[in-house]
């Protein structure tokens, strides 16, 4: 028990930050990384270590994500723009620009389509290694890194469309 709240104490912050990201919703983003843990209490004595405790919690989370999206299909809401305050720069012009460039990426990568918007939160973000990533879909690291370039690519695509449209107003 005590070793599992040190896992709880280390990779808690991690995990939420991960469903935030997919989410965009910091209450639902904590009752997902509670879920993890619990499957992950529920189910510690199957932990084989054939990968990291991390990598596992990952995966669990990712499947808890996904338990969610099954029940609770997602209807595509845009971003809450009074939701977060993503900057503290010094000057009010900094602020917002920060906000708005915050809100864009943030926007961007809700766009993207699974797995790709997973594995950039996870190497973005949460700056997991390509092996860890793929350990977390149960495929290659070459594909992690694959799917990585990929979702990047096309979330480059979609800041740009987004400028393009910035720009034509």
């Amino acid at each position: 028990m005590k070793d599992f709240k040190e896992f709880y104490r280390l990779y808690s912050k991690e995990l939420y930050n991960y469903l935030f990201y997919l989410t965009n919703d910091r209450t639902l983003a904590e009752e997902l990384v509670q879920e993890t843990f619990y499957q992950a209490f529920k189910s510690i004595h199957r932990f084989k270590g054939d990968s990291k405790i991390k990598t596992w919690l990952y995966q669990i989370g990712k499947n808890v994500y996904y338990k969610y999206l099954k029940m609770n299909p997602p209807n595509n809401d845009v971003f809450d723009e009074n939701d977060g305050n993503f900057a503290n720069i010094s000057t009010p012009e900094n602020i917002v620009q920060k906000e708005e460039q915050d809100r864009a990426l943030h926007q961007a990568i809700q766009q993207l389509k699974e797995p790709y918007k997973q594995v950039v939160i996870l190497r973005s973000f949460n700056e997991l290694s390509f092996k860890d990533i793929g350990e977390v879909f149960l495929e290659s690291e070459n594909w992690a890194r694959v799917t990585f370039h990929r979702g990047k690519h096309k979330l480059r695509t979609i800041l740009k469309r987004g400028n393009d449209l910035e720009n034509q107003l």
